[in-house]
């Protein structure tokens, strides 16, 4: 992954639910753009960390010798705006369904204020070394040791 928007794993239960966090810095190249003099994170980059995390928890949970391939997002919905000093929650759980489906409802939110929600669905790809797949997971595996107890800066705690 060439732009990460997780930060920290909080919480990951294999099979069921991860917890991460994204710290908005304000320092990104997109707030040049959208929208000068009152920054705000697009809506498409929260569904990318929503889709970044479900990715961790997928291949954690098959030991990384499965990766998700998204096919399809639904029931988007964005409630609030997401600025710079923000600290990004995001939660993805599965729901109940059979071991080669993987069907996530995920949530953002901001302190107590849920800003963003929507639902993944995702087919399992083989990570064979050698292929894409087997490089996304040794990229996935990397990640999830990395931003296992990664510390993050709270402004203001």
């Amino acid at each position: 992954m060439r732009c990460v928007f997780v930060d920290r794993i909080v919480e990951l239960v294999p099979g069921h639910c991860i917890e991460t966090l994204m710290r908005v810095s304000g320092l990104e190249d997109v707030f040049a753009d959208h929208f000068p003099g009152y920054p705000v994170l697009p809506g498409a980059l929260i569904v990318e960390a929503f889709a970044q995390a479900s990715q961790l928890l997928i291949a954690a949970s098959r030991d990384f010798a499965e990766v998700g391939r998204l096919r399809r997002l639904s029931r988007a919905a964005f409630r609030r705006l997401v600025r710079p000093g923000d600290l990004l929650a995001i939660r993805c759980e599965r729901r109940a369904a059979p071991d080669d489906a993987w069907v996530l409802d995920a949530m953002a939110a901001v302190g107590p204020r849920r800003v963003a929600a929507a639902t993944l669905e995702y087919t399992l790809e083989a990570a064979r070394p050698g292929t894409e797949a087997g490089r996304h997971a040794e990229r996935l595996g990397a990640l999830a040791r990395t931003l296992r107890g990664a510390p993050v800066e709270i402004a203001g705690a």
